[in-house]
C-alpha cells in the first residue's frame, strides 16, 4: 500500500498531523519514534552506542540520556555521522516492514527525508509548514537554549525549502481545528487518488 511521508522542520506540527491522520482511520509511524526504540537496552544500536561512548551516554536506569547523545554529535560532525550510519539503515528497515504490513495508507513522519535523499521511496510526501517566527517560539517552549535549537536547525532544510519540494503542503499557523480540516481534505483525496475505500 502507498508509503506517505510526512517531514517538515522540527516545530513544525509533524507529530500534531500524524494524530489527526490516525483518527481518520490511517496508520501511523514516527521515525523518531523508531530511534527512541532503537535506544532501548537490548537493541543492536543501544550495545554500538555503548561501545562508542561508554557510561557518560546513560541516564538513570541504564536509559540512554537522549540529550547527552545530542551534545556529542551536535559537537562533532563525525560522530553525527557515525549515529547517522548506525541509525538510518535500521529507520528504513523498519518504515518498509511496516508498509509491507498494511493495506492501507500508511503515514510516516520523517524529520530528514530530503536531507538522507529517502524521498524516491515514497508515493507522496507532504510538508507541514509554519514560519520561523512560529517555530522558534516553539523550540523555546519545549526549554531548548538558543544554542541547541541553531545546532538542530542547521543540520536541516527549512521550512520553505521542504514544502517547495514536496507534493502537498499543510499550513500550521493556523487553529489546531483548521490543521485538522487540511488533513481531513487532504487524507480524503489521497485515498481517491490510490483508489482506497474512503473512511469515517
Amino acid at each position: 500500500m502507498p508509503l506517505i511521508a510526512i517531514t517538515g522542520g522540527i516545530g513544525a506540527g509533524k507529530t500534531t498531523v500524524l494524530e489527526y491522520f490516525r483518527a481518520l482511520g490511517a496508520e501511523v509511524l514516527d521515525a523518531d519514534q523508531i530511534v527512541h526504540s532503537l535506544y532501548e537496552p537490548g537493541q543492536p544500536a543501544y550495545q554500538e552506542m555503548l561501545s562508542r561512548w561508554g557510561d557518560t551516554i546513560l541516564g538513570a536506569g541504564r536509559a540512554i540520556d537522549r540529550k547527552a547523545v545530542a551534545a556529542k554529535v551536535f559537537a562533532a560532525a563525525h560522530e553525527l555521522s557515525w549515529l547517522n550510519g548506525l541509525l538510518h539503515p535500521l529507520v528504513k528497515q523498519a518504515i518498509c516492514t511496516a508498509g509491507a504490513r498494511t493495506n492501507n495508507l500508511l503515514y510516516c513522519a520523517i524529520p530528514l527525508l530530503y536531507e538522507v535523499g529517502w524521498e524516491a521511496g515514497f508515493a507522496a510526501v507532504i510538508a507541514v509548514w509554519c514560519d520561523r517566527n512560529t517555530q522558534l517560539l516553539r523550540l523555546r517552549s519545549r526549554h531548548w537554549s538558543e544554542v541547541e535549537i541553531n545546532q538542530r536547525l542547521s543540520q536541516q532544510l527549512s521550512m520553505n525549502e521542504k514544502l517547495c519540494r514536496s507534493d502537498y503542503g499543510l499550513i500550521n499557523t493556523c487553529s489546531l481545528a483548521m490543521l485538522n480540516q487540511q488533513c481531513t481534505r487532504l487524507h480524503r483525496q489521497l485515498q481517491a487518488l490510490f483508489a482506497l475505500p474512503q473512511t469515517d
